[in-house]
């Protein structure tokens, strides 16, 4: 089956690879860079929440640009700006002494390069049903998503070895070496479809931003997926790391190593599967029963989670648990792409990359307030029920839709 995925797609991914690598050393590098600046760990966890805020930033107002370019060029372009923001950073870094060094100017340059990387995501999602046969997104989606969790896994343990072996300011010499091989990659991939339309000068910025919202409602598919996503959304954070270490810590009576574990068996599960699925799906399956197996499974572990003791279990029931948000996920995302014509995903990718990011906040707020209020065992309780309400759109998918899909 390897040969449906075709040499465009194998650039995606191997650019993809590299992007994940580079990024997340150089997020290690900066942490670093500013706690010895400022010697604030306010200032520096502000850096994250920053860092969203580009990407969804990013992401809202990624449908303006989109009609305006091939979608393999803007992705090249993306790739470019961030080479370049990174290369600029690690010119600063090393240059400047420590007290020289300012605060405001390196997060300026980590907003511009998470504005890029905002618009990228959207951009990727969208070129993959561009350069494989309709037939074989699933092993694709599969493909990317196995990719992005293994080096997920690699870069975080491997990079705080390189940061304090190398330095800050080496670490992102590296990772914009590596954005530079994946923007020289990227400039290989050919689209196979038709390409994203003209942009319309009729067509306001406000509509533009608008299409995939609209869409989103538009397609009853897309409507049930967009339930399903703000119920999830709603109580995505819960396996945050901050939660999860204070249940290592409160439920399970655990060492803090457990936590990184626990952290590593999610991310495990959710490799395996995803790599399982781009070797054996050699046909497209029933994506609504996908969707509906990862959505209740998650549900029903997220409590069986809650009522965990044991360190050695909760380990076991996380692997499960990452196998079973990558059914889910790669099956939504097969369903997205072959639910509308190609011209129309990049403002509903965008869309839904924004929906995550917002929720994402509301989320952090919600799970605080019931981990504080009502203890942190009872906010499993009601994840695995917001979890519930979202499998229940799952559910009726299946009961309302053809099993394959086609419609």
């Amino acid at each position: 089956m390897r040969h449906m995925l075709t040499k465009s797609f194998h650039r995606l991914w191997f650019s993809q690879a590299l992007s994940t690598l580079g990024d997340i050393w150089y997020i290690l590098a900066l942490v670093v860079t500013l706690y010895n600046l400022s010697g604030s760990a306010l200032v520096t966890a502000l850096y994250p929440l920053l860092r969203s805020t580009g990407m969804t930033v990013g992401s809202i107002f990624s449908p303006v640009i989109t009609p305006r370019f091939r979608l393999s060029r803007l992705l090249n372009i993306c790739l470019g700006g961030q080479t370049l923001g990174l290369g600029l950073l690690a010119m600063y870094i090393l240059v400047c002494s420590k007290e020289q060094l300012s605060v405001v100017l390196l997060v300026g340059i980590v907003f511009f390069i998470s504005i890029l990387e905002g618009i990228a995501g959207p951009v990727r999602s969208s070129l993959v049903p561009l350069t494989v046969p309709e037939t074989s997104l699933l092993q694709a989606n599969g493909v990317l998503a196995g990719v992005v969790q293994t080096c997920s896994l690699a870069g975080w343990a491997l990079g705080s070895i390189i940061v304090s072996w190398l330095g800050a300011g080496q670490v992102v010499i590296i990772s914009a070496l590596l954005l530079g091989v994946a923007w020289s990659v990227s400039s290989l991939i050919r689209e196979n479809g038709p390409v994203t339309p003209e942009a319309s000068n009729a067509n306001s910025w406000f509509g533009s931003i608008q299409a995939g919202w609209r869409q989103y409602f538009r397609v009853p598919k897309l409507r049930l997926l967009f339930w399903m996503n703000t119920w999830e959304g709603l109580f995505g954070a819960v396996f945050a790391g901050a939660f999860l270490l204070v249940f290592v810590g409160k439920r399970l009576h655990a060492e803090e190593i457990w936590w990184g574990w626990i952290n590593g068996a999610y991310l495990g599960g959710f490799t395996i599967v995803s790599l399982l699925v781009s070797r054996l799906s050699r046909q497209m399956p029933n994506l609504g029963m996908m969707l509906t197996v990862g959505s209740g499974c998650y549900a029903i572990i997220t409590l069986g989670f809650g009522y965990t003791s044991s360190p050695l279990v909760a380990l076991g029931v996380m692997l499960i648990l990452g196998a079973s948000q990558s059914v889910k996920d790669l099956a939504e995302r097969t369903l997205i792409q072959t639910s509308v014509p190609t011209s129309e995903l990049p403002p509903i990718f965008a869309a839904q990359s924004s929906l995550i990011s917002l929720l994402y906040g509301v989320s952090l707020l919600l799970c605080g307030w019931i981990a504080d209020t009502m203890g942190i065992q009872a906010l499993y309780f009601f994840a695995a029920a917001g979890f519930a309400v979202s499998s229940a759109g799952a559910v009726t998918f299946i009961l309302v839709y053809d099993p394959r899909q086609k419609g």
